[in-house]
């Protein structure tokens, strides 16, 4: 593959559980202007796909999208970056081998993760610098082991609602100004 796949508003990607290679997007890297493997416009679908290295810059979503069942084996410069104000849910997803951030956070939004799996990362959630975005994370069940934070903001303005998770080996798993931003459901 060599250019984004664009899944259009509305419209359903169903990978049927192939892996996506991209070349000449990106090397995976840290690099920033890497291209997305795929783009996902608002009310779009991305299933039953796994994006393999290189990640190049993994998944853009502008606006409300739904992720079931993606893995990224070893993700890019990110595994998927949310670009305009939405709500986001990941639903059984997988990611692995994230050097920095496995989601980043450039706009407000909701972003839902239902039992999500997170091995050897840098953070799982990353809002974009000190941008003070209003986001709302809930995390219904996952897993969370070798990295260092599972959320890490500057933001006051982001809230974190969780339950049923398991973790190992994680530096600290809320990186937040204030501890008051973190509850349990």
């Amino acid at each position: 593959m060599t250019q984004t796949i664009l899944v259009k508003a509305g419209q359903t990607y169903d990978g049927g559980g192939n892996t996506i290679i991209a070349s000449g997007m990106g090397d995976g890297s840290q690099a920033e202007d890497q291209k997305p493997i795929f783009r996902l416009e608002n009310g779009a679908v991305l299933k039953n796909v796994k994006i393999g290295a290189p990640g190049c810059d993994g998944v853009h979503v502008y606006g409300n999208a739904t992720l079931e069942n993606v893995q990224w084996p070893d993700v890019g410069e990110d595994a998927m970056t949310l670009k305009s104000k939405g709500t986001v849910t990941l639903t059984n997803c997988v990611a692995q081998k994230a050097y920095d951030k496995i989601l980043q956070i450039n706009a407000d939004g909701t972003i839902i993760l239902n039992n999500f799996k997170a091995t050897t990362f840098g953070k799982v959630l990353r809002t974009n610098g000190s941008g003070q975005y209003a986001v709302t994370v809930t995390i219904n069940g996952g897993t969370f082991s070798g990295g260092t934070n599972i959320v890490c903001t500057e933001s006051v303005n982001l809230r974190v609602r969780y339950r049923n998770i398991t973790t190992s080996s994680v530096t600290k798993l809320w990186e937040v100004p204030n501890s008051s931003q973190v509850s349990t459901y």
